[in-house]
């Protein structure tokens, strides 16, 4: 749909089925007992949830302290989760860590530029930001989950960046935001 609009577009489509995979990664993480993604998925899947719900008319734009709050809640949860990788597990380095805060922080920070976007628009918007935030978070978490050597997590890092610099590619053909 993006290819034919020449700019990112998302229908709900796309946020059912990140939504599905979010839960399936989720899921996944959890039985690895890897919070540092797991706290990733739970909060991409909620920013999935808002952009599914902003396709309906009935619902109200969140205030910017509530999305401010949110976020907040959301980095602390990240933090706790990076300090409980490196105080339980006796493979945990600070570097890779550091690397999986670091990817998990922009993956999650571009659904929060994301949401903030679209709240203000009213409906579903991609700021180039967005592209950057993906392109640069899902590297340092592919290189984690190299790392890690887990191909499952592996591969759902792997078409990243060809989505994320198509849609840069787009996004420089239209009006920045």
């Amino acid at each position: 749909m993006s290819e034919r609009a020449r700019k990112s577009v998302a229908p709900p489509l796309f946020w059912w089925i990140s939504l599905a995979g979010t839960v399936l990664l989720g899921i996944y993480a959890g039985t690895l007992r890897n919070y540092v993604l797991l706290v990733g998925y739970v909060i991409n899947g909620l920013i999935y949830g808002r952009n599914l719900a902003l396709g309906n008319e009935r619902t109200r734009r969140l205030e910017t302290g509530a999305m401010a709050g949110l976020a907040v809640v959301a980095a602390l949860l990240l933090v706790g989760a990076a300090i409980w990788e490196l105080l339980h597990r006796e493979e945990a380095s600070l570097g890779w860590i550091a690397v999986a805060f670091a990817g998990q922080a922009c993956w999650s920070s571009r659904f929060v530029v994301q949401w903030w976007a679209s709240e203000r628009a009213s409906e579903s918007h991609f700021p180039q930001v967005f592209w950057w935030l993906s392109l640069v978070g899902n590297l340092l978490l592919l290189a984690f989950t190299l790392h890690l050597g887990n191909l499952v997590l592996i591969w759902g890092y792997v078409p990243g960046p060809i989505v994320q610099v198509r849609n840069l590619m787009l996004s420089r053909k239209t009006k920045p935001d």
